[in-house]
């Protein structure tokens, strides 16, 4: 192989390797990133105390009631497992890094693969534009949504087997899931056989999940069907903010992507069109009224198709126009993607500004005090109570079970019928100090918040 053959394998992959460098620069993952970080702690906390009944409920928060799980157990039991194997902060870190990496490499190996080397490089970078980026920098089942579903589509045509595995692995990973991976069959070709056994060997763990949601429905709250379409409200950032202007950059050239599809690839076309309008549409009847939530969803399949058509619009220019001209179309491309880049990784949390030297630090950060006194003054299985802000955090940090959940009753994500029971520690926040109570009320300590 030559040289120009070796640097023309690497160009896709380019975007990826730059990512690793960054996230080595910066590691933001060495503390817990916020967002959903502590809801996923504490469910692998209890699948680490009771492997099997903490997979399918949960009891370390809201206590003793407990409540359905709201997501399929696949990501908290990997999650529990590298906790297991190398502790906390190396399962955190990991699945962190592994999360953004398995995102822009998959974006780039799909778009060179079918489309080209301009494709990948720029599927790979556009992979990173989108229109909440902490829901890619925190490590949480959703993340791994759309990387499984651009698995699927590009399977069903070369490896019915292998598309198999990343729609069951979907299937017990999200909630979502249950949605948008056996339509996808369907529209391939309903009257395919291989097809069918595929929807045949995924629809008991489809039943199962959906089964289990229906059983359980008058014990979640939810806002009803129509909650998002009467409670529409936006996660950070705001539609206005750079990181969403360029998605929606990215995403009008998703579009074209699509249309270009269509004439050159109309099975793909179908497959892409059906798994993004199903996320879209999903989201405006669910997720508590965020319905960013679906584009953030489709935002991995729209990279992949703008990187496509920019490979479509630089060889149409190179043939059609002059080469002055197609070069300007792609340094201009390559601008918008850069902006991209620096808006993402000007979205990673700064962690105090340590670096590496975050590894002197617990992993709790400025909570290791607190974990220090629980852990020190109470027994394993003794019960706590805290604010419910921290009913989560205390939960993981510890593995004591906690008489409160970060949503009361009657509120999206809570369980109906919860009652929070004050005990013997109680645990309350207020300006940098936790105070921690009996059943009196009596102030038993008052602990300092660590600074770093």
């Amino acid at each position: 192989m030559q040289v120009k053959d070796k640097i023309q394998l690497l160009i896709p992959f380019t975007p990826l390797i730059a990512v690793f460098i960054v996230l080595i620069l910066r590691p933001y993952f060495l503390f817990p990133v916020g967002g959903d970080t502590d809801f996923h702690l504490a469910r692998a906390q209890e699948i680490l105390q009771n492997p099997f009944w903490g997979l399918f409920w949960d009891n370390i928060t809201y206590y003793p009631m407990g409540r359905p799980v709201w997501h399929q157990p696949l990501f908290n039991a990997v999650y529990a497992g590298l906790w297991y194997l190398a502790g906390v902060r190396f399962a955190h870190s990991f699945l962190c890094v592994f999360q953004v990496l398995l995102t822009v490499g998959v974006a780039s190996w799909f778009a060179n693969r079918e489309y080209g080397i301009f494709a990948g490089y720029f599927a790979g970078l556009f992979a990173l534009a989108m229109p909440a980026p902490s829901t890619l920098t925190a490590a949480i089942p959703a993340a791994y949504i759309p990387i499984l579903a651009v698995l699927t589509i590009y399977y069903i045509p070369h490896d019915k087997k292998k598309a198999c595995i990343a729609s069951l692995v979907g299937l017990w990973t999200h909630m979502v899931a249950l949605f948008c991976f056996i339509p996808l069959y369907l529209v391939d070709n309903y009257r395919d056989k291989t097809n069918l056994k595929i929807i045949a060997l995924l629809l008991p763990s489809w039943l199962f999940w959906a089964g289990y949601w229906v059983y359980f429905k008058d014990r979640l709250v939810t806002g009803g069907i129509f909650y998002t379409l009467t409670h529409l409200k936006l996660v950070p950032p705001h539609p206005g903010s750079y990181a969403f202007l360029i998605f929606l950059a990215v995403f009008v050239l998703g579009i074209i992507g699509l249309y270009l599809l269509y004439n050159s690839n109309y099975r793909q076309f179908k497959l892409f069109t059906t798994y993004i309008v199903i996320v879209i549409f999903f989201s405006f009847f669910g997720f508590n009224g965020d319905f960013l939530r679906g584009f953030q969803f489709a935002a991995l399949p729209m990279a992949i198709l703008a990187g496509f058509a920019v490979e479509r619009g630089y060889k149409n220019l190179s043939s059609n126009r002059s080469r002055l001209l197609s070069s300007l179309f792609l340094l201009f491309m390559v601008f918008i993607s850069m902006i991209g880049v620096v808006i993402f990784f000007s979205y990673l949390p700064n962690q105090h500004g340590k670096g590496w030297d975050a590894l002197e630090t617990p992993f709790e950060g400025e909570y290791a005090p607190l974990k220090d006194y629980i852990e020190n003054s109470t027994s394993a299985n003794q019960v706590v109570w805290t604010e419910r802000e921290l009913s989560e955090k205390v939960a993981w940090m510890t593995g004591r079970s906690v008489s409160n959940g970060l949503y009361p009753d009657n509120t999206y994500g809570g369980t109906r019928g919860f009652v929070d029971q004050h005990q013997n520690i109680n645990i309350y926040k207020s300006d940098g100090y936790v105070t921690v109570r009996d059943l009196n009320n009596n102030t038993i300590v008052q602990i300092k918040l660590g600074t770093y």
